[in-house]
């Protein structure tokens, strides 16, 4: 996993050198805090950076304070300092590096899915960093096999749950048997008289039905009687074509 590291000195001189003398002169602590990271007086230099920010507030410092306190394995508080110092500047590349060295934070935290993102961040500002690209990708695979990992442990622990509630489901007793069978023996005699209920039932719908049958019948016969006795209409004349 790379790092990047950002120094307030080593960025006065890039910038412009007369800038040197003014950070020396007006920013001993931050100076300072440089030189103590340099010798991987990391303590120190979180003392420096401390007392530089107490003086007044600016990103590349607390980019430096994270840095210090990352070295010595305090990633939660390096956390702090990257996102102050990514919600303070207005400089892309310093919040590239933030963003870079957060995503390096999250990643040494095992918050795989947080170290993606910030990835992602720098790349956006920074789209030909080859760290930033080499540490997205495995980030990604490692976010891949925790997911795993947790699927396979949903997975279990709901497969011991199944045999627990198994366990559970013990053989009734000897007075739950006796219990049992008299519910069953009142839950088939009431069955019975449902069933005999419904066969009469049944029957008496036979019977309706057979004599309304029988009354059409008999309605159907004195209409024909009526008709065969005179006045039977005659038949339709065919139709000329």
């Amino acid at each position: 996993m790379k790092r990047r590291f950002h120094f307030s000195m080593l960025t006065s001189v890039i910038l412009c050198v007369a800038h040197i003398v003014w950070s020396q002169a007006d920013y001993p602590w931050l100076r300072n805090g440089d030189q103590l990271y340099v010798n991987k007086a990391y303590k120190d230099a979180e003392t420096a950076y401390r007392k530089a920010l107490e003086e007044e507030k600016q990103p590349k410092t607390s980019f430096n304070l994270g840095n210090t306190v990352y070295r010595q394995n305090r990633l939660p508080e390096a956390v702090e300092q990257y996102e102050n110092t990514i919600s303070t500047t207005k400089n892309n590349d310093i919040k590239a590096d933030a963003w870079y060295n957060l995503g390096n934070a999250h990643y040494q935290n095992n918050e795989y899915e947080k170290s993606v993102q910030a990835y992602k961040e720098s790349l956006k500002l920074r789209p030909a960093d080859e760290d930033a690209k080499k540490n997205l990708m495995l980030s990604l695979r490692q976010l891949h096999q925790q997911q795993q990992q947790q699927q396979q442990q949903d997975q279990q622990k709901q497969e011991e749950k199944d045999q627990e509630q198994n366990k559970d489901q013990q053989p009734p007793s000897e007075g739950d048997q006796k219990e049992n069978k008299e519910q069953q023996q009142s839950s088939a005699q009431d069955q019975s008289k449902t069933d005999q209920e419904k066969q009469t039932r049944e029957e008496l719908s036979k019977e309706e039905a057979k004599e309304i049958l029988k009354a059409i019948e008999r309605e159907d016969q004195r209409v024909q009687e009526k008709l065969k006795k005179g006045n039977a209409k005659a038949s339709p004349p065919v139709k000329d074509w």
